[in-house]
């Protein structure tokens, strides 16, 4: 019976995120260091990195 409840808060917990995501994203990148932690780790990815750079210095 526990169990079920886990699994059952598990799913019910994944929905709510995937249904409110757009939410999740304005709330945490609206703080400024958030943000720039959040583009600092993803700069960090060589395949971004590049991509980025090549659409920037066009």
């Amino acid at each position: 019976m526990q169990r079920l409840l886990f699994i059952l808060g598990i799913v019910f917990g994944v929905t709510s995120l995937f249904n409110n995501k757009f939410r999740l994203f304005n709330a945490f990148l609206s703080n400024k260091w958030l943000r720039r932690l959040s583009v600092a780790l993803v700069m960090r990815i060589p395949a971004v990195r590049e991509k980025m750079m090549h659409q920037m210095l066009r």
